[in-house]
């Protein structure tokens, strides 16, 4: 690829990887424009032997978030990357996984920042309760009896007003609490860093050896917040914590609820 200027830039990108990064990644891929780097990734695992791809694209024209919403990826600005993981574990493995992601995320981040980037259950990214990034985990059983995870995240670099009109909720960029200037090839190597580490370490130590990580990143603990299921406010209680399955803990009344990621959606008071 010819690098454009403040574009994407493989050769950048690679040059910033750790050696245990690249002799695991088996294949990198960016785009000036796709559907979704879901998409491609989900496409990689379906026509390739390789364990791990990373598929990067400069705009997604139908980026998703969470339950379906449209991720807004203007070109150029901000990072959409999609991790292809060909996995030997179960889904019963991966408790907890968007969890560990958000952790790698954060720790990744961090040197471009002053500001504390917290988690918000399951898989929002922010600073100052204002969203910075989200993640988004696709899973499917592959031919060979095998776990197919697609890791997508996009995180606001610098993304201005003009470019989030229909946005509808608080978020913000990390150019604006920035503490350095911005690289993007940079940030894009230290989130392959980040999470190709993952895929190791987290078939060896689960959402376990991610929890206290996670707790000192998470936004909600002891916040009153209130539980809906299907858009439909369900119940208000106090966030007190999160398990070792990633399952966040709710007390109402004298009764400890556990959520589960993907069964209900959780806004604080």
């Amino acid at each position: 690829m010819i690098k454009k200027d403040g574009l994407l830039c493989k050769k950048e990108i690679i040059n910033s990887l750790r050696e245990d990064a690249l002799e695991l990644l088996s294949k990198i891929e960016i785009k000036e424009q796709t559907n979704s780097t879901n998409d491609d990734a989900r496409e990689s695992l379906k026509n390739s032997s390789n364990i791990l791809s990373a598929h990067f694209a400069e705009q997604q024209s139908a980026g998703r978030g969470r339950n379906s919403r449209k991720w807004i990826s203007p070109f150029g600005k901000n990072i959409y990357l999609s991790l292809a993981w060909q996995s030997d574990l179960s889904f019963a493995d991966i408790e907890g996984l968007s969890l560990a992601i958000g952790v790698e995320i954060a720790e990744s981040l961090k040197n471009n920042t002053d500001e504390v980037i917290e988690i918000k259950w399951p898989n929002d990214l922010l600073i100052n309760q204002k969203k910075l990034g989200g993640i988004l985990i696709e899973t499917s059983s592959g031919k060979k009896g095998n776990l197919e995870i697609i890791i997508g995240i996009g995180i606001n670099v610098f993304m201005k007003n003009e470019d989030a009109i229909e946005i509808d909720q608080d978020w913000t960029s990390l150019e604006n609490y920035k503490n350095r200037s911005l690289d993007r090839n940079l940030i894009a190597a230290n989130l392959l860093n980040n999470l190709v580490q993952l895929t190791t370490k987290f078939k060896t130590v689960g959402f376990g050896g991610y929890k206290e990580a996670f707790e000192n990143r998470n936004v909600l603990i002891n916040k009153d917040c209130e539980v809906l299921a299907n858009g439909i406010v369900d119940y208000r209680g106090s966030v007190v914590g999160i398990n070792d399955k990633g399952e966040l803990l709710i007390k109402r009344n004298n009764e400890i609820i556990n959520l589960r990621y993907g069964e209900v959606s959780i806004r604080e008071l």
